[in-house]
Parts: C-alpha cells; sequence; structure tokens
C-alpha cells in the first residue's frame, strides 16, 4: 500500500501541481500588487457587475463574490455560459475573465458585453481574447503566471478582489491580501505540505479516506465556493468524481438521500469546511446536525476547522486544503494531477461541426 510519506510516491508529480498549491498565497500577494497599474474604465454610476467566465476562471469570481456578499450596494452575478444576463447595460460593469484567452465561452461574453455597450475589464493571459480587448480599448489585467488555468486561482481573485476595493463592494486591503497569503504559507509549510508526516497532515488523510470513497464536500457562506472548488479539484487533480453542497440548502433536500448512500458503492465519505467566522451562526448548528445523521448512518465524516483571522483568510486556507488533498488523492493512485485530457477531448467532440 502506498504511503503518503513515501518521497518516491511523489515523482507522479511530473508537471509540478504541489509547486503550485504552495504557491497559491504568494501569487494572490503579487496579482493583488500587479492590478495596482491597469487602468480602469469609468466606475461612477454601475448598475450592477457581472463576472463571466468558467472553470477556474468563474471559481476565483464565486469566492470574490462570497467576500463581496454582506458590503455590496451593487448586484454581483457570476455568470458561465455565452450570454450575458438580460438585464446588463451600458451602466454594467463586466469583467470576462479566461485564463487561456481561447475559452469559447469567454469570448462569446466579451462580444455580447461589447454589444450591450457595457464597461468592460478583462482578466487573461493572452490568445484571441487579450487581442480582442486590445482592439477594443478594453482595461486588461494580464497574467504572467504560467500553469494549468485552475492553479492560476489567485490571478483570477487578486484583480477583483483590487477592483472590489476600487468599487467599495469590499473592505479588503493590500495589507489584508498579503496577511492572507502569509497564513497560507505558514499552515503549508506547518500542515500541509509534502514534508509534513501523514500523521500531522490533514490534507495527507482526507486524501487516504477518500482513496476508496466518494467525496461530499460541505461549505457554506464565504466558503461554499471552496467546496465547489475542492470538487473540483477531486476532479481535476485527483481524477476521482466527487460532490459539493452547501448550507443551509443541503438541509432541505440532500439529506433525504442519506439513507441510499449508507448502502451505495463507492460509499460516501463527508468533508466539512467549518468557520468561527459565519454571518448566521445558525449555519453552524445546522452543519452539527447534517454531519450527525450522516454518522448514523455509518458514514465518515471528516470536519475541518478553517482557522482564519478574517474570511478571506478562511478561504485561502479552506483552498489551500482542497488543492493538497486532491494532489495527494492523484498521488496516491499514481496519477500526475495535472493532465486534463478529458476536457480536451469535451472540447473537441463539441467544438461546432
Amino acid at each position: 500500500m502506498k504511503s503518503l510519506d513515501d518521497s518516491l510516491t511523489f515523482a507522479a508529480d511530473r508537471e509540478g501541481m504541489l509547486g503550485h498549491a504552495d504557491a497559491l498565497g504568494r501569487e494572490l500577494a503579487a496579482s493583488w500588487e500587479a492590478s495596482e497599474s491597469v487602468t480602469l474604465p469609468d466606475l461612477t454610476d454601475l448598475n450592477g457587475l457581472v463576472i463571466a467566465g468558467v472553470g477556474g476562471s468563474a471559481s476565483a469570481a464565486d469566492a470574490f463574490a462570497a467576500l463581496a456578499n454582506d458590503i455590496a450596494r451593487i448586484p454581483i452575478t457570476v455568470t458561465r455560459g455565452f450570454s450575458l444576463p438580460g438585464w446588463v447595460t451600458p451602466g454594467t460593469l463586466v469583467v470576462v475573465s479566461s485564463y487561456s484567452g481561447e475559452t469559447d465561452e469567454a469570448l462569446a461574453m466579451f462580444e455580447d458585453a461589447q454589444r450591450r455597450g457595457a464597461r468592460i475589464v478583462v482578466i487573461t493571459s493572452g490568445g484571441k481574447l487579450a487581442a480582442m480587448a486590445s482592439a477594443a480599448g478594453s482595461a486588461t489585467y494580464s497574467i504572467a503566471y504560467r500553469s494549468q488555468p485552475r492553479a492560476a486561482f489567485a490571478h483570477g481573485l487578486g484583480p477583483l478582489l483590487y477592483l472590489g476595493r476600487q468599487l467599495g463592494l469590499t473592505q479588503i486591503s493590500g495589507d489584508e491580501v498579503r496577511a492572507a497569503a502569509a497564513a497560507h504559507g505558514r499552515w503549508v509549510q506547518s500542515a500541509l505540505g509534502p514534508a509534513v508526516p501523514q500523521a500531522h497532515n490533514p490534507a495527507k488523510r482526507l486524501a487516504l479516506a477518500c482513496e476508496r470513497r466518494l467525496p461530499w464536500v460541505l461549505g457554506a457562506g464565504h466558503l461554499a465556493p471552496s467546496a465547489t472548488r475542492f470538487k473540483n479539484q477531486f476532479a481535476e487533480n485527483g481524477k476521482r468524481l466527487a460532490a459539493a453542497e452547501t448550507l443551509p440548502e443541503a438541509g432541505h433536500n440532500l439529506i433525504v438521500g442519506l439513507d441510499e448512500a449508507s448502502s451505495s458503492w463507492p460509499p460516501a465519505t463527508l468533508i466539512t469546511l467549518e468557520s468561527a467566522r459565519w454571518a448566521d451562526r445558525s449555519v453552524q448548528s445546522r452543519l452539527e446536525a447534517f454531519a450527525t445523521l450522516w454518522q448514523e448512518r455509518g458514514l465518515p465524516a471528516h470536519r475541518c476547522i478553517i482557522d482564519g483571522a478574517t474570511p478571506l483568510e478562511d478561504l485561502l486556507l479552506a483552498t489551500a486544503l482542497g488543492d493538497f488533498t486532491s494532489c495527494y488523492l492523484g498521488l496516491l493512485r499514481g496519477i500526475d494531477p495535472s493532465p486534463v485530457g478529458p476536457i480536451d477531448a469535451f472540447k473537441r467532440r463539441s467544438a461546432p461541426a
């Protein structure tokens, strides 16, 4: 049986996904600083903010929207698809985010934003989107970091945090971003990184617990996007199907299906992302009840306490847990976490004739 304390296990990480997981905090601080040099469009009298993207770009957008939720005075919508909401007008700010700059959905939504006369900001590393933004004179945050799109999460989030500060949608400052980045680095070094032994490493233990089980990740509030990213990272890094749910919603439907989950194959296991910083304390009581009902059916529940000093720190620490756990799961199975061949195959098969 493979051990995550055996250095040979890590030989499968040929493209260095663990290194990207380690760098996320540092890259977030760098992306904030780089955002300061972007010339933004007119931000006065906005009727809403739409963040358009899919995959890793949408994951960063979800994280930003959750952090801004409590104080934003205009609606923030994350849109995944080929067109923008019907209410988008010249008074709307549309952020089009695509790491590659070649994502069909992002290109279509950029064109839609142009047709509607919306104000546009682009986040990309290049490709057709960068060329279209340049031709249109759109403000552009150029991603210099080279990785798989999901590993550039920090460069999707950093510009949004900076923009949110300029719009008054969040109160997150550069100092808070740097503090959260440092907290991420400390947790990776002390608890999650490859050098930390399995007995003291929650990410390695979670990977082992999920080796022959179907993970269900449960989050709420500002950690709901972390639960969704965790699920996606299980798929992309661990090559393992997983599910993500949010509270309180899951208590109104999913809970009814637990009887079947206790007898299904592969058996399920619950991972909860818990915080002392819930905006509504009643969330915690629902989470405890959910985990108890899960365990009463003989299903394991792994309750993960995320102890950040701010909601942004919480989100980064939860993201780190998901990134490392999913990588370790892939490596445990002898799989390089980086390649995503099925995504490429899906794009080829779904391309218009």
